[in-house]
C-alpha cells in the first residue's frame, strides 16, 4: 500500500513538472553541448561532421545524443540526403532561433559575472570582446564601458 502511494505521488511530481517552465526549460536546455550545438547553429546549417570539427572534446557518440535531443524538442531540424556516403545537416528550428537573443542575454550576464568575481581587467573584458571557447568565434556584448 506504501509503495503505491509513493509511486502514485510520483506520477504527480513528474506531471507537475510537466507544466513548470522551469523544470521545462532546463530538461530541455541542460546538458554540457547542447548551447554550445545551439550557438554555432546560430548562423548557419552545418554537417555532422562540421559539428564535430568545431567542437573537439566531444565524442562522436556524445554529440549524436545531444543533437537527437535537441531535435526531439524541437529545437534542431535534421535533413538527412539520400546519397552515398549518406549526407546529414543540421539547422535550428525557430523554436531553437527564438532562443538565440536569450544565450546573447547570458553570454553578457557570464561576462559581468567573470568581471566582478575574478576581479578581471584583461584587455578582451575591456574590448567586451571575447571568443567562443568551443567555437572561437568572436563575440561581442552590448554593454559599454
Amino acid at each position: 500500500m506504501k509503495n503505491r502511494l509513493l509511486r502514485k505521488d510520483r506520477v504527480l511530481m513528474d506531471n507537475e513538472i510537466k507544466f513548470c517552465p522551469v523544470s521545462v526549460a532546463q530538461n530541455i536546455l541542460m546538458g554540457k553541448w547542447k548551447l554550445s550545438i545551439l550557438w554555432i547553429l546560430k548562423d548557419k546549417t552545418r554537417r555532422f561532421n562540421e559539428l564535430q570539427k568545431l567542437m573537439t572534446t566531444i565524442s562522436r557518440g556524445v554529440l549524436t545524443q545531444q543533437l537527437r535531443e535537441l531535435e526531439r524538442d524541437k529545437l534542431v531540424n535534421r535533413k538527412v540526403y539520400r546519397e552515398v556516403p549518406p549526407k546529414v545537416e543540421y539547422s535550428l528550428t525557430e523554436i531553437g532561433k527564438s532562443f538565440i537573443p536569450i544565450m546573447v542575454q547570458i553570454i553578457e550576464w557570464g561576462a559581468e559575472y567573470i568581471e566582478k568575481v575574478n576581479n578581471c581587467n584583461m584587455d578582451i573584458c575591456i574590448l567586451n570582446k571575447f571568443p567562443c571557447q568551443k567555437c572561437h568565434e568572436m563575440l561581442q556584448t552590448n554593454k559599454k564601458k
